[in-house]
């Protein structure tokens, strides 16, 4: 089976990031012929990608114009050209309307994947916008699975899952004395939206107002850094929190993973997270919020694999990680957080997951054939006064470039990234979002019918 990836490159940490380092190899060793591909430009960049993750040999996608036509068009010529039985898209939107192109031309003969790696509502309108061109969705999080039939419109016998996976060496027990000292480590992205990282500053005083003595390290970096920084300052002065910035997997597993008591989760919504996988594999306990993805996942489980809160409530954080003085408790969580990742999210299980998942994608119908794909949006005076078409073909003749500000308008993840153009579109793009987490919510949550 040939299989082709195309992913972003303008990010080198994080949870996607690792899945697909550990993946590709992985499938490779097992026999297939997978080729990845990464956009080369402006802030995506096939080179420091390539050397990051050496093993995964990525190719470079380029687009001279900078324009959706133009990216359209490198996605459809290297299709074109490969013609893979599989092609999995890892947050690159401008896979589906190059596809169909491909199609109808009878360039490429494939199945097109969705990898589904967050509960944001732009995925689903790009499920709904796309679906007719989309064999199959594979999602990380069983939620998310739901929500790519209920709210994507996928029909469900073409979402599959196959979760993240990670090492799992041997069982330890955690260093040190929780009674005396706790150590605890916070790891992922720095921002509030999701990962609600300004709920550390009251957790911290919560925590001392119980009497307890902590370290806390935070392991990455993000936009909320410099606030963080700001608002943990007296915390930092007295060695009480490390601020370590972006950390790279061989650090984590020489600094973070099996040399702190537990890993602090503080997420609204999760489709993972691979984070906690990898803590509990080196023998941490997990204090996690009950965030959106955790319920029909069924891998958190309170007092039986971690202890859990209510998301935003830091005095009952403050109060699931005071019980974990009791070293009894926690090497209990310990040894049971390891073996659920050892039978669930191990890297074989995963790895046969997702093998799984690629040859039932192969064993579908073929989808009926779509209808041409909607134009692109004109990208300036070219487009609109010529077309996309011709507008792009006047462009590279004349050796015309966009200019990007950012990644997300240079190779969007979704349909939605850079598509709002005031605070209307924003407060809009706010309440969608929101009405999605509560629907979500509802479907995850405990007795909830999923009939």
């Amino acid at each position: 089976m040939r299989v082709l990836v195309l992913a972003p490159s303008a990010y080198l940490l994080g949870g996607v990031q690792d899945w697909l380092a550990n993946l590709v190899p992985g499938l490779r060793d097992g026999g297939l012929e997978v080729t990845v591909a990464v956009p080369d430009g402006e802030h995506h960049r096939h080179g420091p990608y390539a050397r990051a993750y050496p093993a995964l040999a990525a190719g470079a996608i380029a687009n001279p114009s900078g324009s959706a036509e133009g990216r359209i068009r490198a996605i459809a010529a290297l299709l074109e050209r490969l013609d893979p039985d599989l092609v999995l898209g890892v947050n690159l939107v401008d896979l589906y309307p190059a596809a169909r192109r491909a199609r109808r031309r009878g360039r490429f003969h494939g199945r097109v994947v969705m990898t589904l790696h967050a509960l944001q509502v732009e995925y689903f309108d790009d499920l709904r916008r796309h679906g007719a061109g989309i064999d199959a969705v594979i999602a990380t999080n069983r939620l998310a699975c739901r929500l790519a039939s209920g709210r994507g419109g996928m029909d469900p016998a073409r979402v599959l899952y196959a979760p993240y996976g990670v090492p799992v060496p041997p069982w330890r027990r955690p260093d040190g004395d929780p009674g005396a000292t706790l150590k605890l480590a916070w790891v992922g992205r720095l921002e509030q939206a999701q990962k609600r990282v300004h709920d550390l500053p009251p957790l911290l005083e919560a925590l001392q107002a119980r009497g307890l003595d902590v370290r806390l390290s935070i392991a990455g970096d993000g936009e909320e850094r410099p606030a963080l920084e700001r608002s943990l300052a007296p915390w930092i002065e007295r060695g009480r929190v490390r601020m370590l910035g972006h950390v790279d997997q061989g650090r984590l597993a020489a600094e973070v993973y099996g040399h702190h008591h537990a890993l602090v989760i503080t997420s609204s919504w999760e489709t993972g997270p691979i984070v906690a996988w990898q803590a509990m594999a080196s023998g941490m306990a997990v204090v996690s919020s009950r965030y959106v993805g955790a319920g029909l996942e069924g891998a958190l489980e309170q007092d039986a694999t971690a202890l859990l809160f209510p998301c935003g409530d830091t005095d009952a954080a403050a109060g699931a990680l005071a019980r974990l003085r009791d070293p009894a408790l926690l090497e209990r969580l310990s040894r049971a957080g390891h073996g659920l990742v050892a039978r669930r999210y191990s890297g074989a299980a995963s790895l046969a997951a997702w093998r799984r998942a690629l040859d039932q994608v192969t064993a579908l119908p073929p989808l009926p054939q779509a209808p041409q794909e909607p134009a692109p949006v004109p990208a300036g005076r070219l487009d609109r006064w010529l077309g996309c078409g011709r507008g792009e073909d006047l462009r590279r003749l004349l050796g015309l470039r966009f200019r990007h500000g950012s990644a997300g308008s240079e190779w969007p993840h979704s349909g939605g990234d850079g598509a709002g153009d005031g605070a209307g579109d924003a407060a809009a793009t706010g309440a969608q979002a929101e009405d999605l987490l509560a629907a979500a919510a509802r479907l995850d949550a405990p007795g909830a019918s999923h009939g």
